[in-house]
This record gives structure tokens, sequence and C-alpha cells, in this order.
């Protein structure tokens, strides 16, 4: 089947609810998801979790939930289309049996079902996921290469803007920088040179489906493993809900990453809340990007992200019980109030929930 990475573009969202804006064999998939309860993947592996290929299935899911947010289970989701999905998994390569239950039980509960469980095709090619220490660059950083990871066009990226603000903070303390956007194919080759022939590399992006975007896997996938010079790999990772334990599976794939890429890790940045960046008026966007302004500096301080501002920048990891209450009293209504009011300005004559293929 002809299948596309997902853009990131938000249409199925917020403009056609429900219905995807890429044309390719993708629709057939999602018509029989709604018709069924179970979903089982079948997927090679690469970098200890499932290859672009595969990814790139689950990426395109969205139009099967609503842009709206609630609390479910204890935890912020997006609100489902239709009905609960329950994910099964088929794997063939190297991964850590464990992270693939638990990448399973994360993604169903997303869409509102049960992990059907993850199971090896070659078992005795299980690996372990256990973080590896790994020396962090010595010395100050005098240029950064950043690499922005977000399938959709750096014009409307949330992580475009967020880079800009950061970067705000590393041209105070004389540092230098340069930008590559994959989400523009004939850019990857220069982004392969930068990544290959730099000491310093920043990779930002968001989090897709609970882990690393498929576009961006395919990128990573065309790199060598080994390295002429010594270089270390740190990521900015973002998304829309604001509880730390969202990112928490992506973050232990990102810890064992660098190594195979013949780097060595920076540790990881993470924050949630990004999605009014895309839908809030400018003076609300720049509130929400300003902050990583202040990461910039100190990452041009520390050289990494094994500082103690950079944890706590996460935020909260759940929202105890009264705060969930009072979010979804006051602040939740006026967010997905605000989604209904971005997509009528987007020309949206549907309602947000609407079940198109039922």
């Amino acid at each position: 089947m002809k299948i596309a990475h997902c853009m990131g573009c938000n249409q199925c969202w917020l403009k056609t609810p429900g219905i995807c804006a890429i044309k390719d064999d993708y629709e057939k998939i999602i018509k029989k998801l709604v018709e069924t309860e179970n979903l089982w993947i079948v997927s090679d592996t690469r970098f200890g979790f499932l290859d672009y290929k595969g990814k790139r299935v689950m990426d395109r899911i969205m139009p099967m939930l609503n842009m709206t947010v609630c609390f479910r289970d204890g935890w912020m989701r997006h609100k489902l289309r239709y009905h609960a999905l329950n994910i099964g998994l088929l794997y063939k390569g190297a991964a850590d049996q464990a992270m693939m239950e638990d990448w399973c039980k994360r993604t169903a509960a997303n869409i509102g079902g049960q992990s059907l469980g993850a199971i090896a095709l070659d078992p005795q090619s299980a690996i372990s996921s256990e973080a590896r220490e790994s020396p962090v660059m010595p010395g100050p950083i005098k240029h950064l290469v950043i690499i922005n990871g977000s399938p959709r066009m750096a014009k409307f990226s949330n992580t475009d803007k967020i880079i800009h603000s950061f970067v705000k903070g590393l041209e105070e303390t004389g540092i230098t920088w340069e930008l590559h956007n994959l989400s523009n194919r004939k850019e990857w080759d220069a982004a392969r040179e930068a990544f290959l022939t730099h000491e310093h590399i920043l990779i930002a992006f968001p989090l897709y489906v609970e882990c690393i975007p498929s576009m961006m896997l395919e990128f990573l996938g065309t790199l060598p493993s080994e390295r002429k010079q010594p270089a270390q790999l740190s990521f900015l990772l973002h998304g829309g809900m604001d509880e730390g334990n969202e990112f928490r599976f992506c973050e232990r794939i990102l810890q064992g990453l660098p190594e195979q890429l013949g780097c060595s890790y920076g540790g990881t940045l993470i924050k949630g809340g990004s999605f009014g960046i895309r839908t809030r008026e400018d003076a609300v966007k720049a509130k929400i990007v300003a902050p990583y302004e202040k990461m910039g500096r100190m990452f041009a301080q520390s050289g990494n992200f094994f500082i103690p501002e950079a944890k706590k920048f996460t935020g909260p990891e759940q929202y105890p019980w009264l705060a969930r209450k009072m979010v979804s009293l006051l602040f939740m209504k006026k967010v997905n109030q605000g989604f209904e009011d971005f997509a009528k300005s987007w020309g949206c004559t549907r309602p947000l929930e609407d079940k198109t293929y039922c």
C-alpha cells in the first residue's frame, strides 16, 4: 500500500474532522478500524523500536481521535472519535520486549483500549533497553547543528517556533548555529553532512504516538552507525499534553539512540503544552515559547541537559486529583473552545467530533 508520513497538519482535527488531508491508501485502513475492535501491527525494528514503516502506520491513526482533550483514567487524553481500539504488535528484529510491551500499553490507552501484547518473531534478538553511561563532550560549545525533526512544514511548525526561542539564548553566549528541517527532503543531504561533521548536534521534534515521528525515524535510518570524529547528540522533545509521564517512553528510546549513531548522549529537554503555539493568539504563543530562551542560555553554559533546571522544566509528572478537577472545570473547557474557534477560522463547518465513516 502507498502510505505517506503524517505531516502534522492537524487538518483531520481542525479543518476536515476525521478525514486525513493526505489522499493515499491509508483511508482504506481507517475505514476498517472504525468497524473493528483490535488492531495488530506487524513491523520490522530499528534503533530498538518499530522501523519507520511500522511507525508510519500508527502516526496516521490520528483521525480516529479528536483534537479536544479530556481526563481519562487519570491522564490527559484526546477524546475518542469512534470507539476504543485494542493494539497488538508482532515485531521482527532487535528490540527490548518490555519496551515493546510498554509502547503497546501506552498507545492502546491513548485510544481508550487495551494492549493485546507485543510478540517477538525473533526472540533470540532481544536486547536490553537499559541506558548506558556515555561521556559528555568536553569543552565549550562553539557551534550547534540543530535538526528540526517535525514532519510539519517549518513555516507552520511548533518545533520551529521553539527552536527560534531556544537559539536566542544560545546567541547571547556567542554560540553560532545552523538549522536543517526534515520536513523538506531537499535538506536531508545537508542535514546528514552537518550531522557527520560537527561535534554538537541537537534534534528537536514533537512527540508522535508515544515516540519519534516516522519521518524522523526514516532520516535517522540513513545515517551511518559510526563516525570519523566524536560528537554529542542531545534532544528537545515537546508535545501537546502537559504531563511529563507522556514523554517517558520516548525519552528511554532517546537515551540509547546516540550510541547507535556513534555519538555520546547530551540529555533530553522535555516540555508539554505546545498545542497553543499553533492555535492561540501571537501574545499567548510568545509566552509559551519564551521559557526556551532561558534553557538555550543554560544549555550553552553546561553543554548538555544534565542540569536540575532541565529536569524541572518538564513540569508535573501527573496532575494530582484536585488539580485534574480544577483543570477540567476551568482550563480544559477554555482550551477546547479555543480549538473550536480556531477550526472555524480555518473554514471548518462540521463538529470536531464528527464521525465521518459511520
